[in-house]
């Protein structure tokens, strides 16, 4: 029996069956969704699933028994029992999970977490689903089991109470989906389990995300922060779905616009933070957000993300082709965070809304200090980024990036692993960013950089990079920036940031102004303001503009081609800068001299380099000012 810290949670499941994911009074819509067009793909592979024969081989043998596609079948077997009551068919689904938990092992899979969560949570659908036909020895098999799979295998611990929820694989579905599913279903026998988990997720999940999400934006990017909105949208949804109560602030809903606000014209993402779509899911279904708007809709009805997960809807999401190690493929998140029953069950959940036309700019609030332009054609993002939450998220204090046509402006790097030297020395740092650099020629070793890391004169990396453990830790330890002012219109976007903090080891002041004004000149005009005050005079201070084809220089501007627009760059402060452009072979990936290359450079957008504008004259204070003008090509 597991003892709980936490207070006995205000909602616990009810003395029926079915209650995870669906309660009686939802078998109807549940039938009807079967007879959906909009539904015909996930019902088509559910009854597909039905059929398929389990063997617990594994789909990439050298890495285990773990075979996506048997676990759902698993958990196709078990609807199919629910809505045939059938004792023949429960008697399928009962025997196929209990063979794999007799088993599966998953000593060598470097995802063991996720793969053994995912059976904890499959055999919880089936001990919920088909629990009038479960004998008392099978229960307590499937419960046992299942606890030894968490101890063995979790890196939350179990029961689990490693890690945070701010960011990390605490943040996913180790506790969010599996053990408070497994806490649910077996709740007559054994409520220890869900008071435990629902209490941690009710004490201390919720009044994080409460503040984590107060400005519409997950700070872990596009890639990883979409990926960890569906694991937290598990958790709502399986409270909800149960119970008719949303535990979490409404702002969790609309967090899914920032993901519709950073899409590009060519279906890929603004990159912000370490993007695995870039080589593991190299965009070819060009909607990276379909999984998770589809929980955003199940969440709150609202049309515009149906809209979404319908125009991205593909098999590769519902059935991987691939099921074992690359659970990315295609885009596809693997695990069964999304799979042909949870679009069965969860279609229609909360009454369908509308919601007007949205328009072109959005600021997302503290804590981030976020501003996204986006009409279609242009996108524009200003990020002060106000608190940073370490592990995928970078040092990009203060970046901005402009898409056109092409990416324009943009981050430089690849995310190709966490712990490779390219990303370390590289990807997450401040000069792989359009931010500015200030670099102490002496290259202390600070202690935030003992790990022996590249000096690059960026911000400084707060707790050394380690992930905050708590809410508390995190607002008072890992503050970069204030949001002094921001404004948004159709003719204006502006954001001015005190980001003195992040540069506190070689500044006693940091200001910076992002300008926006899309209807100037033919296709907007982005200028970059930055006061800054180093420590010391010999402190050189520069700004960086990252792009993806090599530049050229004219006069005084530097002008970045990628496609069929251009990006016009002209320094009007400091007089004196010198202008230089630093990439090429041998030279993308450089900092102080060192490039630190990658072997992931196919289908990505690591970039050729950057544009490096430097004040020469041996001042403390300089004031930075670049205009960068989106021109059409016969324009120019």
């Amino acid at each position: 029996m597991l003892i709980s810290p936490y207070r006995k949670p205000y909602i616990t499941p009810p003395a029926e069956h079915p209650r995870l994911m669906l309660r009686a009074k939802d078998i109807e819509r549940v039938k009807k969704n079967i007879a959906l067009n909009e539904c015909k793909m996930s019902a088509d592979i559910w009854r597909e699933l039905c059929e398929k024969r389990i063997s617990c081989i594994g789909a990439t043998p050298d890495f285990g028994t773990y075979d996506l596609s048997e676990y759902l079948a698993v958990e196709a077997k078990a609807l199919n029992a629910l809505l045939s009551c059938s004792e023949a068919d429960a008697r399928e689904a009962i025997d196929s999970a209990i063979f794999l938990l007799e088993n599966s092992e998953f000593d060598k899979g470097i995802m063991k977490a996720r793969w053994s969560g995912h059976l904890i949570f499959v055999c919880a659908e089936v001990y919920d689903w088909c629990y009038a036909y479960l004998s008392a020895n099978e229960k307590a098999l499937i419960i046992s089991k299942c606890e030894q799979m968490a101890e063995n295998y979790f890196e939350m611990g179990y029961p689990p109470a490693k890690q945070s929820a701010i960011s990390g694989h605490g943040s996913e579905a180790q506790l969010l989906r599996d053990l408070l599913a497994l806490g649910i279903a077996v709740y007559d026998e054994r409520p220890d389990i869900y008071d435990f988990c629902a209490g941690r997720i009710i004490d201390e999940y919720v009044p994080s995300y409460d503040f984590m999400f107060a400005g519409g934006f997950h700070h872990q990017g596009p890639t990883y922060g979409s990926y960890r909105y569906t694991c937290l949208l598990w958790s709502a949804l399986l409270f909800y779905s149960m119970s008719g109560q949303k535990i979490f602030t409404e702002k969790l809903a609309e967090l899914a616009e920032s993901f519709i606000y950073l899409t590009r014209g060519d279906g890929q993402t603004v990159r912000l933070g370490d993007d695995t779509y870039e080589y593991k899911a190299p965009y070819l279904s060009r909607a990276p957000f379909t999984v998770p708007m589809f929980f955003a809709a199940a969440y709150t009805g609202r049309e515009q993300y149906y809209e979404v997960f319908r125009k991205g809807l593909d098999r590769e999401y519902l059935l991987p082709s691939k099921c074992g190690m690359d659970y990315y493929a295609e885009g596809s998140f693997g695990e069964g965070l999304f799979s042909p029953v949870a679009h069965l069950l969860w279609n229609g959940l909360s009454p369908k809304i509308k919601k007007g036309k949205q328009p072109h700019y959005r600021y997302f609030g503290y804590p981030n200090g976020i501003t996204v332009w986006n009409d279609g054609e242009r996108v524009v993002l200003m990020k002060i980024g106000e608190l940073w939450g370490s592990n995928h998220d970078h040092l990009d204090t203060g970046c901005f990036q402009i898409y056109c046509g092409g990416a324009l402006a943009t981050d430089s790097g690849v995310y190709d692993s966490y712990h490779t030297p390219h990303r370390m020395n590289y990807t997450i740092r401040t000069s792989a960013h359009n931010c500015l650099t200030v670099f102490d020629p002496e290259r202390p070793l600070y202690d935030e950089w003992k790990d022996g890391a590249a000096y690059d004169g960026g911000t400084r990396r707060p707790c050394a990079g380690k992930e905050p453990k708590t809410l508390e830790a995190w607002q008072e330890n890992y503050k970069m920036a204030t949001v002094i002012s921001h404004t948004e219109s159709n003719e204006l976007c502006e954001i001015v940031g005190d980001m003195t903090e992040a540069y506190s080891h070689t500044c006693d002041k940091v200001i910076r102004k992002m300008r926006w004004e899309p209807t100037r000149a033919s296709f907007g005009v982005l200028t970059v303001e930055d006061t800054v005050e180093s420590k010391s005079k010999e402190f050189i201070k520069a700004v960086h503009i990252h792009c993806q084809t090599q530049p050229k220089a004219i006069d005084n501007r530097v002008i970045i081609d990628n496609g069929e627009y251009e990006l016009v760059c002209r320094v009007l402060s400091p007089q004196n800068a010198r202008i230089e452009l630093i990439g090429g072979e041998g030279r993308k990936f450089e900092i102080d001299g060192v490039n630190y290359d990658t072997n992931n450079k196919e289908n990505t957008e690591a970039g050729w380099g950057q544009i490096v504008v430097t004040d020469i004259l041996p001042e403390k204070k300089t004031n930075f000012k670049v205009e960068m003008e989106i021109v059409k090509k016969e324009n120019v």
